[in-house]
């Protein structure tokens, strides 16, 4: 059984359980140092905008929210932080910014989980893959686990194949959340959607068909939790 360190991944993002507070208190003892006042008011409000949206923002996002009149203008900042080590830029995305993992401070181990033994609890030996190492400060203090991304099913909401997605333990789901499920022995990550007859998982990307579970159907579907954080391989 393995085990990977968070230095070699970007956090994409991360979102709920307060993590933007959590976060400014980390940052203020580690990630300030060697930034202008400007930067470190851009590097904020990315942190910020990935907690809020989900995703970074595009570099014309970053100029409205800050009145920069030029591009360049943005294009100099996101490249000073680029070059001190704090973000990644992806040049030809549309929002191509990407926090790097450099500067965090690895201090947990959560486990990767592929299939799931019949009978087993989620997190027996014999589900987990390998464990990642995760900064200390993300992601909150409750049981939680990653699933390392096969496939292209959720192209649409940012995840690509290769991607660690960083998923809280829980059997409850709103709708709009994106979920890990247990469907036949595999967990799959996908929309959750529940109406008063069904419940529908449903894909990212148009080239897959939906999973429609009728009410009497849906002792073949677990719910193992909602995803609060994704990680991507530099």
């Amino acid at each position: 059984m393995g085990y990977r360190n968070l230095a070699p991944f970007e956090l994409v993002f991360f979102q709920r359980l307060g993590l933007r507070q959590r976060f400014a208190k980390f940052s203020n003892e580690v990630l300030m140092k060697s930034l202008s006042s400007r930067q470190e008011q851009v590097l904020r409000f990315l942190i910020d905008f990935n907690a809020e949206h989900g995703f970074p923002p595009t570099i014309r996002e970053l100029c409205h929210h800050f009145g920069f009149k030029s591009l360049n203008t943005a294009h100099f900042h996101l490249r000073s932080l680029k070059k001190k080590g704090y973000i990644q830029i992806h040049p030809g995305k549309g929002r191509g910014i990407t926090l790097s993992g450099k500067y965090l401070q690895p201090g947990r181990k959560i486990p990767i989980v592929g299939r799931i033994a019949a009978g087993k609890p989620l997190l027996a030996l014999e589900n987990i893959e390998e464990f990642l190492g995760i900064d200390k400060h993300f992601f909150g203090a409750g049981a939680s686990f990653a699933v390392h991304v096969k496939g292209d099913s959720m192209i649409g909401a940012h995840i690509q194949e290769g991607d660690y997605v960083i998923i809280k333990i829980q059997d409850q789901a709103e709708n709009g959340d994106i979920v890990a499920a247990l469907i036949d022995d595999e967990v799959t990550l996908k929309y959750f959607y529940r109406t008063e007859s069904e419940i529908k998982l449903k894909s990212a990307n148009p080239a897959y068909t939906p999973l429609v579970f009728k009410k009497g159907d849906t002792l073949s579907l677990k719910i193992l939790g909602v995803m609060i954080g994704l990680l991507r391989k530099k």
